[in-house]
């Protein structure tokens, strides 16, 4: 009789837990200063095993970048379900953001900032794949925003107006990043956000 081949052994470890792993150790030290060693002792697998399942030491990074934007826009997107009108809600969203930059959310439990932001951007320059995941990311960002302030501000703001003003949001999340990983407080990253957005966004433009 004839029997089914195997094709290999079952995983037995959940790949998204693994993957958050992965993504702690290069939030925490950018791509070029990650180990495949500290990877291995982070997750607990070793090298073969990470290999079969995430590919290349690049592989791994990209997915964990495309893992972390696709959970901050959830993250994000929740918080600026919370309230109405465009000032408030860009305001959720920025402190939801500060709160995770300065590690509290289960994302992360460390002032690290944004993942994108602090490690991408250094590995771009080099890299073409790496400069389209950080150009895919920003684009996903300056879109969001745009589709929040389109949305709530009902016609008082022409189209350039809105994508300027999305733009100019996405700097002020850079910079927040970048604050927060320096160690800024964040009472006074929340105080720049609140105040920034007054400036972009004012109650008259949006409700």
């Amino acid at each position: 009789m004839k029997t089914e081949t195997r094709r290999g052994r079952p995983r037995k470890f959940d790949e998204d837990v693994t993957l958050d792993q992965v993504m702690q150790v290069f939030w925490r030290n950018g791509y070029a200063a990650t180990s495949l060693d500290q990877i291995a002792e982070a997750t607990g697998l070793n090298r073969p095993s990470l290999y079969a399942a995430f590919g290349s030491k690049k592989d791994m990074y990209l997915n964990v970048i495309s893992r972390f934007a696709d959970r901050m826009h959830v993250y994000l997107a929740e918080a600026g379900q919370q309230t109405a009108g465009a000032n408030p809600r860009l305001k959720a969203i920025l402190i939801a953001a500060i709160d995770l930059y300065t590690g509290q959310t289960d994302l992360t439990d460390a002032p690290y900032g944004c993942l994108a932001i602090s490690t991408l951007q250094t590995e771009s320059p080099r890299d073409s794949e790496f400069k389209e995941a950080l150009t895919v990311v920003i684009a996903r960002m300056d879109k969001g925003f745009a589709s929040l302030i389109r949305h709530e501000t009902k016609g008082s703001m022409t189209e350039q107006e809105i994508c300027t003003a999305a733009q100019h949001l996405a700097l002020i999340l850079h910079g927040l990043s970048i604050r927060a990983r320096a160690g800024e407080t964040p009472n006074v990253l929340k105080r720049l956000a609140e105040s920034a957005v007054d400036k972009i966004i004012p109650f008259s433009n949006g409700n």
